[in-house]
């Protein structure tokens, strides 16, 4: 376990003694708050907070950082308040102990939506201040190795969400070996047979390719002095992660992955590094389309280094990686280096420049659609990169398989928009041509040309999409207003109007005038969103049938006027079958066909596979006081008198029970079925929580619908 003398020891080199004396005391302080909790481990909650700490000593990130780390939980877990933080440690730390427990607070759920709003704020938290990514980067890699105390199932959940997300941003900001551990750990969870496999066949070979390193080593160590060049020789394996994608990526076996050893030169100087260079391809033969010169070009996050594969003295190839110490510390710490280099500068508080990668997120702000939002994140996060260049010779970095319409909507949205054609390298090229590095392209525009949704087929940056997809949307408001005519349309004949009639549409252009319309074009696009309500417009041409339709839509609405829709509590809503909204969830409506506004949870996963153009803003009415009806799935103990303890629990509770069954799985296990009211959200969440506390319930789920398959667990388990 580790002790705060095992941090003292790692700040000592780089802390004054008065940056010191504060970690101690936010020691201190976070050993006093956090007294008496246990995590799922059974060690003390104190252990956490240390860890993530020695992490971020490790990476050497300032004093605000270090005490971050020890009071990172103290907000969501404890009864610290923002202000005693900002009271004892200033406003700076407050800062970014708020950002970290602002993410720590979202649960991305199963749902895609859900995924995409909580990673949405975590991107945003990032920047405010990168450090705050850091410490989340930090607690993730700790609650990681801590996995193996969570159930199987979360296990699972949690690792995919860390190797599709958290190892990637890990990346992105050039934290290798947090990254590859990240990857490690995750891999082991969610392959185990693949990752046995692996570390058999590492295991088994271990000793021999020591042996073979270690003769390597010494030759090219004598290689480097025959050019008098002081350079120091390490050898590195590549991550296990690393090994299972090449093999899938090119079907092969473990043993034939030729990478797995490579070699490392760190050299003195920029020069040296090329002069090593010379030195290592002098003495193996290179192999062609192999080398790669990030020093002249780096990597976005900041890494540089030369890459080359040599035929080897014992006729296999041997990766090499020559970079200088300061390369190499950056190549290990990523953005966290450059604390480095300011903790006794004048800039200290002045964080360092964001990679364009993440700059570029921030651009997917303005989706409306969290599927884009989502695929835009893992687009700049995951992919790699291809460097091509302008007719002016600037260079732009782009996403591998990128098209010439990604590379015009890189310069400019309207270059984008109006693109018709492109010559790459002085020829004409299709859209579905893939550009390479070292493309030079020239973007041929038309003034009349519009995006078209096919071009969806070609694009893979976040930007090209984002633009292609709003142009569209802006396009199709003309679809909109077509449909809301003609449903209009339809509406009026049932009373004996045409709306093509020059008095019924002259009608129709008053009653716009009147509320405010721009034109009788934008009443049918807001009568297509259901943002008008059919009883104002009858009324308006006094057909005397107001009554007549508040009857029915009674049938439709909440009690109480529940729900207010676009703003408006008078709209025809029903609650969907399919995920059961109650008071105190988040929501959202969808346009029906004939059937008013159906509400739905934002959480549900029928609406993935709607048109995101009908879906409209719900809200609940804070004033309502309503009762609903939800579903819940207990997996428990087979034991007698079960059925009573959770009965007891829910009329302690006051919730009334609906429906209840029991059904045995297995010799000593049973899940239950409930039905039950309750009056909001929190209540709900109360009860699962007591139900939770029941000794012999082991699992509380909350179903999206009656007896349904998918479900999402409201069930807070915590590493």
């Amino acid at each position: 376990m580790i002790r705060f003398n095992d941090i003292l020891e790692k700040v000592n080199p780089y802390l004054t003694s008065e940056d010191i004396a504060e970690v101690t005391k936010a020691y201190a302080y976070s050993a006093k708050v956090h007294a008496g909790q246990k995590r799922h481990s059974g060690e003390p909650y104190l252990t956490h907070p240390m860890e993530v700490t020695s992490i971020l000593a490790d990476i050497k990130l300032d004093k605000e950082s270090i005490i971050t780390g020890l009071l990172h939980d103290t907000i969501e877990d404890t009864l610290t308040s923002k202000e005693d933080i900002t009271n004892i440690f200033g406003e700076e730390v407050c800062s970014l102990v708020d950002g970290v427990t602002k993410i720590s607070k979202l649960k991305i759920s199963s749902t895609f939506e859900k995924q995409a709003e909580d990673f949405r704020k975590l991107i945003l938290a990032t920047g405010k201040d990168i450090r705050v990514i850091l410490v989340k980067l930090a607690d993730r890699l700790h609650n990681i190795r801590t996995i193996s105390y969570l159930p199987e199932e979360r296990r699972k959940i949690f690792a995919k969400e860390t190797v599709d997300l958290y190892a990637p941003l890990a990346d992105r900001l050039g934290i290798y070996w947090i990254r590859t551990e990240l990857e490690d750990r995750c891999f082991q969870v969610l392959k185990p047979n693949e990752y046995d496999e692996i570390s058999k066949m590492f295991n088994s070979k271990k000793d021999e390719w020591e042996k073979y390193s270690f003769e390597i080593k010494n030759l090219l160590e004598a290689q480097l002095d025959k050019f008098n060049l002081e350079s120091k020789v390490n050898t590195r394996f590549k991550n296990f992660y690393s090994i299972y994608r090449k093999m899938i990526k090119k079907n092969l076996d473990p043993d034939k992955v030729f990478d797995i050893k490579a070699f490392r030169i760190i050299s003195k100087d920029i020069a040296s590094c090329y002069a090593a260079l010379g030195a290592v391809h002098s003495t193996w033969k290179p192999i062609p389309g192999r080398f790669k010169d990030y020093i002249a070009l780096p990597k976005s996050n900041g890494y540089q280094s030369l890459h080359t594969t040599v035929i080897g003295p014992f006729g296999d190839k041997v990766e090499v990686q020559i970079r200088t110490e300061d390369m190499h510390e950056i190549a290990e710490y990523g953005v966290a280096a450059h604390w480095k280099y300011k903790i006794d500068s004048d800039e200290r508080k002045k964080l360092i420049d964001l990679p364009e990668s993440i700059k570029n997120i921030f651009e997917t702000q303005t989706l409306s659609d969290p599927r884009e939002f989502i695929d835009a994140i893992k687009d700049e996060l995951i992919t790699d990169f291809v460097y091509v260049f302008t007719p002016t010779g600037e260079l732009k970095e782009l996403p591998i398989d990128s098209s010439v319409i990604d590379f015009a909507y890189a310069i400019h949205t309207d270059l984008g928009n109006k693109c018709s054609g492109a010559r790459v390298n002085g020829s004409i090229v299709p859209f579905s041509y893939k550009l390479k590095s070292g493309d030079a392209i020239e973007i041929i525009t038309n003034k009349d040309r519009e995006p078209s949704k096919d071009w969806l087929k070609y694009v893979v940056s976040s930007k090209a999409k984002s633009k292609i997809r709003n142009s569209i949307k802006n396009l199709s408001s003309k679809d909109s207003e077509k449909i809301g005519k003609e449903i209009l349309g339809k509406k009026l004949a049932n009373y004996g109007l045409n709306i093509d009639d020059p008095s019924t549409l002259e009608k129709l252009k008053n009653f716009s005038s009147e509320n405010n319309f721009k034109n009788i074009e934008s009443l049918f696009i807001n009568y297509s969103l259901s943002k008008v309500n059919i009883v104002q417009i009858l009324s308006y041409f006094n057909l005397g049938v107001k009554t007549k339709l508040e009857v029915k839509q009674k049938n439709y609405l909440n009690p109480n006027n529940a729900i207010t829709v676009g703003g408006s509590s008078n709209i025809m809503v029903r609650m969907a079958n399919c995920c059961g909204p109650i008071y105190g969830d988040e929501i959202t409506g969808f346009i029906t066909l004939g059937r008013g506004i159906s509400i739905h949870r934002i959480s549900c996963k029928q609406l993935l596979e709607v048109d995101s153009n009908r879906l409209v803003e719900a809200l609940w009415d804070e004033k309502s006081n309503i009762k609903s009806s939800t579903s819940l799935r207990l997996y428990c103990n087979d034991k007698t008198g079960i059925l009573s303890e959770v009965s007891n629990l829910l009329a302690q509770n006051e919730s009334n029970i609906i429906k209840i069954n029991a059904k045995k799985i297995s010799s000593s296990k049973s899940s239950i079925y409930l039905e039950i009211l309750v009056k909001n959200a929190n209540h709900l969440k109360d009860i699962i929580k007591g139900l939770d506390s029941i000794p012999d319930v082991y699992s509380v789920e909350r179903l999206l619908a009656p007896n349904s398959e998918f479900n999402l667990s409201q069930k807070n388990s915590r590493i």
